[in-house]
C-alpha cells in the first residue's frame, strides 16, 4: 500500500503515476495581465500574482516605482469555460503613448527574442538607469552563503524538482530579504522584486541570487532596478556578462 501524499502547497499538484504511486508536480498555469485594456499573458505557478505583476512592470521599465500602480483586481479563471486567471492593473494616470507602444510589443512575457533587432549592448543599455556610486563588493565566501540561503527557501523545488527560485539579500549581509519560487525563472525574480518593492527596499544596496543561469533577460531586470550584484547557480551568458561590465555591476 502506497503512502498518501499530504495536501500539496499552493504551487504544487498531485498526479497519479503509471505504477500507482502519487507524485507532486509544480503547477504551470496561465495568467492574463490586463493593463488599461492591453493584455499580457504568462505561464506561471499560481501564488503571489500581484508581486509577479508589479515585479514585471518594474523590471521591464513599464513603471518607475510601485506608487505608479494604484490598483490590482484578481479574477479567478473558470476551467470549465476554459478561461484563465486575470489580474486587472490600474496605473496612475492614463498610460502614455510610449507605454502603450511598449505594452503592445510585450504581448507575451517570455525569455525569448527580447532583444531581436538590437545591434549591440550599448543599444540595450539606453533605457537603463545608471548604477549609483559605490557599488558594493562582497567577500567570495558570502556568495556561497547566499546560495545556501536560496536553497533553504526553495520548498516547492524540494517537493517537485521542477521550479526556479530567486532571492534578494542586503549587500552587507546574508540575511535574506525576499525569496520566491516559480516554474519560470524570470517569474521567480519578478515575484521577489515585487515583494521587495512593496516593502520599499532600496534595490541599489541588494544582491540578487538566482537558481538558474544568469541570462540577459534576468540581468536587465536587475540593472533596471539598480541591483548592483547578481549571483547565480549556473553560469552567465556572454551577453549578460557584457551588460554587467558595461553597467559597472558585479
Amino acid at each position: 500500500m502506497h503512502q498518501a501524499i499530504p495536501v500539496p502547497p499552493e504551487g504544487a499538484a498531485v498526479r497519479q503515476l503509471a505504477d500507482g504511486r502519487s507524485d507532486l508536480l509544480v503547477r504551470e498555469e496561465p495568467l492574463l495581465l490586463d493593463v488599461h485594456g492591453q493584455t499580457l499573458v504568462t505561464m506561471r505557478t499560481p501564488g503571489a500574482d500581484e508581486d509577479l505583476a508589479l515585479g514585471f512592470l518594474l523590471g521591464e521599465g513599464l513603471v518607475a516605482s510601485a506608487a505608479e500602480v494604484t490598483g490590482m483586481q484578481f479574477t479567478p479563471g473558470e476551467p470549465e469555460r476554459r478561461t484563465a486567471d486575470t489580474l486587472a492593473i490600474t496605473l496612475q494616470g492614463a498610460p502614455s503613448a510610449l507605454l502603450r507602444q511598449r505594452l503592445a510589443r510585450t504581448h507575451e512575457i517570455r525569455s525569448s527574442c527580447g532583444v531581436c533587432g538590437l545591434a549591440d549592448v550599448a543599444t540595450m543599455l539606453d533605457d537603463l538607469p545608471p548604477l549609483l556610486p559605490g557599488v558594493p563588493r562582497l567577500p567570495a565566501a558570502r556568495i556561497g552563503t547566499l546560495l545556501t540561503r536560496l536553497t533553504e527557501r526553495q520548498e516547492l523545488f524540494s517537493l517537485t524538482g521542477g521550479c526556479h527560485g530567486a532571492l534578494l539579500a542586503p549587500a552587507d549581509g546574508d540575511r535574506p530579504l525576499f525569496a520566491a519560487e516559480d516554474v519560470g525563472r524570470h517569474n521567480a525574480l519578478d515575484k521577489a522584486i515585487g515583494a521587495a518593492a512593496r516593502a520599499g527596499v532600496d534595490f541599489s544596496r541588494t544582491v540578487a541570487v538566482l537558481s538558474g543561469r544568469a541570462g540577459y533577460d534576468l540581468v536587465v531586470k536587475c540593472l533596471r532596478l539598480r541591483i548592483p550584484v547578481i549571483a547565480s547557480v549556473s553560469a552567465p551568458s556572454a551577453l549578460a556578462f557584457d551588460l554587467c561590465h558595461a553597467a559597472g555591476a558585479t
